[in-house]
């Protein structure tokens, strides 16, 4: 235990410092320049590049690499970018992907594709996209041959991070949005990331929780407030934010590393991802299995066309649903109707 939480925390502490020298440059070049430099620290990779994008549009108009040659870059522009599962998986689904995870690998050593990449020594490749709110500025791509070994499901985690940071210090080194637009942008990236993740201030206190956490945190501490409530349990634990250790707060693993550029020593705390809970019999018996459902979203932090878009309902019918479940608990809002749903469901 003690060995795996000294390599978490200097995995921490290198995403930290990647995070944290990208984040401070304003000049895209030097941006680009930090992000080749520091990236191998996380991802070890012997050819990486970063592409970027015109608005909506999947034709790169900024390409370069380290690693990989121009000749490459080109080949692969002309013979590879059209059939690539890999980019046209991050480019529809916006979350990373990595080749033997996508397709096996045999089914990657078979597609056309790994013959033209392979010519650069990438016997696995894993991409990303660069998300600046809701649109797609670039990607980021690795490859590794057999000897430097395949991707793992950390790295996919990893380098989701990074591009986001990423995504937001290129943004802001175009120079055409204000400190307002950048903020939104900011909150909407975080927001919509897969990773739950929680920014506190100095003294512990809550200053944003991004959808992903919220539901963990009300599902962990079931109470009119659960935001203080992790507040308070980050101070009972004394989490040790300097150094990015690994701690538990009501069974619940936390990671940490400063939140790069705050003038307010911020810190980004990471929630992992926690399984959808078992429904007692109890809750089985109060609830309908269509309001379970609608629960379980609702604590995603989905909103209700997205609830709706993924039940296949309607908009009207998840919001009876909702008012329905309110009268019946007495509840005014989304928040404690899931802190009453789980309070059930733990009895």
């Amino acid at each position: 235990m003690i060995e795996e939480n000294k390599n978490t925390y200097e995995a921490l502490t290198n995403l930290n410092e990647v995070i944290s020298s990208i984040s401070c440059k304003s000049d895209f070049y030097e941006i680009e320049s930090e992000f080749f430099n520091s990236i191998s620290s996380i991802i070890p990779a012997h050819a990486t590049a970063l592409y970027l994008f015109k608005s909506f549009k999947q034709r790169p108009y900024y390409i370069s690499g380290k690693g990989v040659d121009e000749d490459f870059l080109s080949f692969y522009e002309k013979r590879g970018r059209e059939i690539d599962p890999l980019k046209n998986w991050i480019m529809t689904k916006r979350t990373p992907n990595q080749s033997q995870l996508l397709l096996g690998l045999k089914g990657w050593q078979h597609h056309p594709v790994y013959n033209i990449v392979k010519t650069a020594s990438i016997d696995f490749a894993m991409q990303a996209p660069i998300i600046t709110g809701n649109e797609i500025i670039g990607s980021i791509n690795f490859g590794r041959e057999f000897s430097e070994g395949a991707f793992k499901q950390n790295d996919l985690l990893t380098i989701s991070i990074v591009s986001h940071f990423l995504g937001l210090a290129i943004l802001g080194s175009f120079g055409n949005s204000s400190v307002a637009e950048y903020n939104r942008r900011f909150c909407f990236t975080i927001d919509n990331m897969k990773q739950g993740m929680i920014i506190t201030d100095n003294d512990f206190r809550v200053n944003y929780v991004n959808r992903v956490a919220k539901g963990t945190i009300i599902r962990h501490f079931g109470s009119d407030d659960p935001e203080v409530e992790f507040s308070n349990q980050l101070k009972e634990v004394s989490i040790a934010k300097e150094n990015c250790n690994i701690t538990i707060a009501n069974n619940l693993k936390l990671r940490s590393c400063s939140l790069p550029g705050s003038r307010k020593k911020q810190t980004i705390v990471f929630i992992d991802d926690n399984p959808s809970p078992t429904i007692s019999n109890s809750v089985s018996e109060i609830f309908t299995a269509r309001e379970i459902d609608v629960l379980l979203l609702v604590e995603r932090g989905m909103q209700n066309k997205e609830i709706a878009r993924e039940l296949n309902i309607s908009v009207n019918t998840v919001k009876r649903h909702l008012e329905n479940m309110f009268g019946r608990f007495n509840v005014n809002s989304r928040t404690k109707l899931i802190s009453k749903f789980y309070y059930l469901n733990n009895k």
